[in-house]
């Protein structure tokens, strides 16, 4: 081989390691960083009833649990990340999963009970929304002597409802069947005080999402009166899936998360962990209740 061409080799060889060294790494699935550091961080919502909030200066809830049980499946430990909600859920995600906040903290590996409406995943790209583990609807209960029949949301006009301020269900009442509603809102500050007005008799009915309503009837002990629990429709989405979400772009992450759900469920431990807390777990018929 002549100088020139064995110069030319070396030139060649000496670009391409350069070039390498160059390129930015691939990163390794995300999967990797939590075995190696032994721990899986999870965010979930603060002051959220029965899903996550403090209870006895501990973090308690059906998502509080079902971190855990994930960690576990995952053979690591939980560091779990309350944190307060932005103004809307797209932020929210920007914030705990892809981004992380202005103000600093990083993201969490995982983020509970996030929404998956077909639009909101699909403008949500960076983050990787997936998972269900239960479907969603708002309801109402009443007491039934007050209403002579209780086929149509409209049987609520002219009764008092009690919903949380600025919820799904407070603007259900403002705006469903042109405003005829709207005079039937008593709203309170939170599920817990509109169960409280109902079994007070203050208010006829109350009307929030299934999993509130259950959860605060569960921790007010509420033994009677009887209740019954129906599903809502109308002009506004009343129904919907709530699943988990991670940063985009890691596979391993995301088939481990999918098989440590099926084995929960499959087991039985995510239907025990809602039923820990007085809720119906996912699909599950509403039936009559009797208390």
């Amino acid at each position: 081989m002549s100088t020139e061409r064995l110069s030319r080799g070396f030139g060649a060889l000496l670009t391409l390691l350069l070039l390498t060294l160059a390129a930015p790494a691939i990163a390794g699935d995300r999967l990797d960083e939590i075995r190696e550091r032994g721990e899986l961080s999870v965010a979930v919502y603060r002051d959220f009833p029965p899903y996550s909030y403090a209870d006895g200066g501990r973090y308690v809830g059906v998502d509080v649990d079902l971190a855990q049980a994930l960690a576990r499946q995952l053979g690591v430990r939980l560091s779990l990340r309350p944190f307060y909600a932005d103004e809307n859920s797209d932020d929210d995600l920007r914030n705990q999963v892809w981004k992380g906040h202005y103000l600093g903290g990083g993201v969490a590996d995982l983020m509970l009970h996030v929404g998956l409406d077909p639009e909101y995943v699909k403008r949500n790209d960076k983050a990787e929304l997936f998972n269900v583990y239960q479907r969603e609807t708002v309801g109402v209960i009443y007491q039934p002597g007050r209403f002579a029949r209780f086929d149509s949301p409209l049987a609520l006009a002219g009764h008092k409802v009690a919903v949380e301020v600025d919820s799904i269900s407070d603007y259900y009442l403002s705006g469903a069947f042109n405003g005829r509603l709207r005079d039937s809102a008593v709203r309170k500050l939170s599920v817990d005080e509109a169960i409280d007005a109902w079994l007070k008799g203050e208010v006829d009915a109350v009307m929030a999402p299934r999993g509130q309503l259950e959860g605060a009837l569960f921790r007010a002990g509420a033994k009677a009166p009887r209740f019954e629990i129906s599903e809502f429709a109308g002009l506004f989405r009343t129904s919907w899936d709530v699943g988990m979400a991670i940063k985009a772009g890691n596979p391993q992450l995301k088939a481990a998360l999918v098989d440590a759900l099926a084995a929960l469920r499959r087991e039985g431990r995510l239907q025990s962990i809602y039923a820990a807390y007085g809720l119906t777990q996912a699909d599950a018929p509403l039936a009559l209740a009797a208390h």
